[in-house]
C-alpha cells in the first residue's frame, strides 16, 4: 500500500477540489446579488483567504513550534520561495475565475448576445482542460537541482501519456461544459464563443490555467528544497497558507473597507459559512497535492526509480477527477436561497457522458503509461549504506542519496 499512497492523496485533492466550486458558487451568491458589484465577490476570497489562513497557516505553524531542533526542516530561501509561489498561483487561479465570470457577463453584453451566460459556458471546461497541460509541459522541460530552480530540458514521456493527458483534458472540458450546458436557460449559439476569445473573460481564464497549471511543478521543487525531514511537508504547506492569507485576506480587506456602504455585501452567516468551506475544501486539496508529491517520490525510490518519476502523472489525474466530482455534486445538490439542505436530480445533457467516459479512459493511460515507463526504464544503481545516525538526522535519506538533489524531491519533503 505504502508504493500507491500517492494515488490515495491524489484522490483526497480531486474530490476537495472537485467540491470547491459548488460551495463557493452558493456561498457567493449568498453574499449578495449583482447590484453590489464586486463586494460579494472579494468578500468570498476573504473566506476562503481565512480558511487557508486556519488551516495553512495556524495548523503547520504550531506543529513546527512543537518540532525539535534535529527534526526541523531546512529553512532555504529558495524552498521558502518557491513554496510561496506556489501558494500565490492557487491563489491568483481562484481570483481569476472569479473574475472571469464577471467579465464573462459584460462581455456578453457587450457583443449583444441572447444568452448572457454564453461565454460562462466555457470558464470551467477550458481552465479544468488547460491546466493539466501547462503541467505537463512545464513538467517536461523544467528541471530544478538542488539550490539550482533554473535548470531546464526536455524529457520525452511515454508516448501513451500524451493520449492520456490531452484524453482528460478533453473530457474534463465536455463533463463541465455539459453541466453548464443543461443549466443554461437561453439559446445556445456555438458560435458566439469565437466573438469572445479577446475579451478580458478569456485572458482571465488563461492565467487561472496558467496559474493552476504550475502550482504542482512549483510545489513540488519548493518541497524539496526544504529538505527531507517530515516536518518539510509542513513548512510547505506554511508557505501556501501564508502566500494565502496575503492574497485572499489582506488584499480583499483593504478593498472592502474602500467600498461604499450600499455596495457592501450581505454578511449571511450562510453564505460566509460555505464560503468557508470553500476555502476548506482548496485547502484541503492543496495539502493532498503536498502529500501526493512526497508520496510519489517515496514510491519511485522504493521501485528503485528516479523520484520525479511519477510527477508528470498527478496533476492529470487530479483535474481530471475534481470536473467529475463537481458534476456529480451540482447534479444532486441544489441549494435556494437559506435551504442549503435541498437535494434532487436533474438527468444530464449526453455530453455529459462522452466528458465521463474521455475522463477514465485518459486516467486510465496516463497510469499505463506509467506502468510502461516502469517496465522499460533502467534501474537505479543501489543506494549506499546507510552511515549511523546521519540517516535518521534527515530522515531516513541520505546527503548524497542518488536522486536526493535532483528534480524529484518531493513537496513538503
Amino acid at each position: 500500500m505504502g508504493s500507491k499512497a500517492w494515488l490515495v492523496f491524489v484522490a483526497v485533492a480531486g474530490l476537495a477540489w472537485g467540491t470547491y466550486v459548488p460551495l463557493i458558487a452558493y456561498g457567493g451568491s449568498e453574499l449578495g446579488g449583482p447590484q453590489l458589484g464586486i463586494s460579494p465577490r472579494l468578500l468570498a476570497i476573504l473566506c476562503v483567504g481565512v480558511a487557508y489562513f486556519l488551516i495553512g497557516v495556524l495548523f503547520p505553524a504550531f506543529y513546527l513550534m512543537r518540532t525539535p531542533k534535529a527534526a526541523q526542516p531546512e529553512w532555504t530561501v529558495t524552498g521558502l520561495t518557491f513554496s510561496g509561489l506556489a501558494g500565490a498561483a492557487g491563489a491568483l487561479g481562484a481570483i481569476c475565475v472569479i473574475f472571469a465570470t464577471s467579465a464573462s457577463f459584460a462581455a456578453a453584453a457587450k457583443h449583444h448576445l441572447a444568452n448572457k451566460g454564453a461565454y460562462k459556458l466555457y470558464i470551467a471546461p477550458l481552465i479544468f482542460g488547460l491546466a493539466p497541460i501547462i503541467n505537463t509541459l512545464v513538467s517536461m522541460v523544467w528541471h530544478p537541482k538542488k539550490g539550482k530552480p533554473f535548470h531546464f530540458g526536455f524529457t520525452m514521456p511515454h508516448p501513451v501519456l500524451w493520449l492520456g493527458i490531452f484524453s482528460v483534458a478533453a473530457g474534463a472540458f465536455l463533463v463541465l461544459f455539459a453541466k453548464d450546458l443543461s443549466e443554461s436557460t437561453g439559446n445556445f449559439n456555438v458560435g458566439d464563443v469565437f466573438s469572445g476569445l479577446g475579451e478580458t473573460w478569456f485572458l482571465y481564464v488563461l492565467l487561472a490555467g496558467l496559474s493552476w497549471g504550475t502550482y504542482v511543478p512549483l510545489i513540488f521543487y519548493g518541497g524539496s528544497e526544504l529538505g527531507g525531514k517530515p516536518a518539510s511537508r509542513l513548512l510547505a504547506i506554511l508557505c501556501v497558507g501564508v502566500a494565502y492569507f496575503l492574497i485572499g485576506v489582506l488584499l480583499p480587506v483593504v478593498l472592502l473597507l474602500q467600498t461604499p456602504a450600499d455596495k457592501q455585501p450581505v454578511m449571511n452567516p450562510i453564505g460566509l459559512t460555505f464560503a468557508g468551506l470553500a476555502g476548506a475544501a482548496g485547502a484541503i486539496g492543496a495539502i493532498g497535492v503536498i502529500f501526493a508529491t512526497k508520496s510519489a517520490v517515496e514510491a519511485a525510490r522504493q521501485s528503485n526509480m528516479p523520484p520525479a518519476t511519477y510527477k508528470l502523472y498527478i496533476a492529470p489525474l487530479i483535474f481530471g477527477l475534481a470536473p467529475v466530482i463537481n458534476t456529480l455534486v451540482s447534479m444532486v445538490w441544489e441549494p435556494k436561497g437559506d435551504a442549503w439542505s435541498t437535494f434532487g436530480f436533474h438527468p444530464p445533457h449526453w455530453i455529459l457522458w462522452v466528458g465521463i467516459v474521455a475522463v477514465g479512459l485518459g486516467a486510465a493511460l496516463v497510469l499505463l503509461a506509467k506502468e510502461l515507463g516502469e517496465s522499460g526504464a533502467p534501474k537505479a544503481a543501489p543506494a549506499p549504506a546507510a552511515v549511523p545516525g546521519l540517516a535518521a538526522a534527515n530522515g531516513g535519506t541520505l546527503v548524497g542519496e542518488p536522486g536526493a538533489s535532483a528534480t524529484g524531491g518531493a513537496s513538503g519533503r
